[in-house]
């Protein structure tokens, strides 16, 4: 056991995973930058918008909205999760808080940011386009930037991945640890 006011790393293993989460992923960043640069070349270039095919038209603002809502979502995430000097440890009982509302809050702003996004990259729409399909831009980009902003937690960052690695470390989840049950009860 470990006394509460051990706050260093516990060991070469969590030392190794803290030194990873401890600064940020910065080719992670910089791919995710260069998705969203691929992905404004393209939806902005006259090939997208001036095509005769609705689908590469709808492409355009899909991965415009792909592309910023995988930034807006990756960058928290790549971002320092640990400090040498300050290892968090959970309670018994497990994590105390949950990441899935502010993994639902980044999604809905990347979702309502990425059609602005995309009115930049896209700039003056053809006048050749009706109303629905500008509707549908805006839309699917939208939709795009939500999803996208969710897509980093399939593919995260490696200081996401040594974070949650040495929470379960910490926890004692993995085989041989301490499983901890308990109930509440009102009267």
């Amino acid at each position: 056991m470990y006394a509460p006011g051990d706050v260093y790393a516990r060991g070469e293993r969590e030392r190794e995973l803290c030194a990873t989460a401890s600064h940020p992923d910065w080719f992670y960043l910089g791919g995710l930058v260069a998705a969203d640069v691929g992905a404004i070349w393209f939806g902005g270039s006259d090939l997208v918008k001036e095509s005769g095919s609705l689908a590469l038209r709808m492409s355009g603002p899909t991965l415009i909205g792909l592309a910023w809502g995988a930034t807006i979502g990756g960058a928290w995430l790549a971002l320092p999760k640990c400090a040498p000097n300050w290892v968090d440890t959970p309670p018994p009982e497990g994590e105390v808080h949950d990441d899935v509302p502010l993994a639902l809050a980044i999604a809905l702003l990347a979702g309502a940011t990425a059609p602005i996004v995309n009115g930049i990259a896209v700039g003056d729409l053809p006048r050749a386009w009706s109303t629905d399909e500008r509707m549908a831009h805006v839309i699917a980009a939208g939709v795009a930037g939500f999803g996208g902003a969710l897509l980093p937690y399939l593919l995260p960052p490696r200081t996401w991945s040594a974070a949650r690695a040495l929470e379960h470390i910490r926890l004692g989840t993995g085989p041989g640890g301490r499983v901890f049950v308990g109930y509440t009860a009102r009267f």
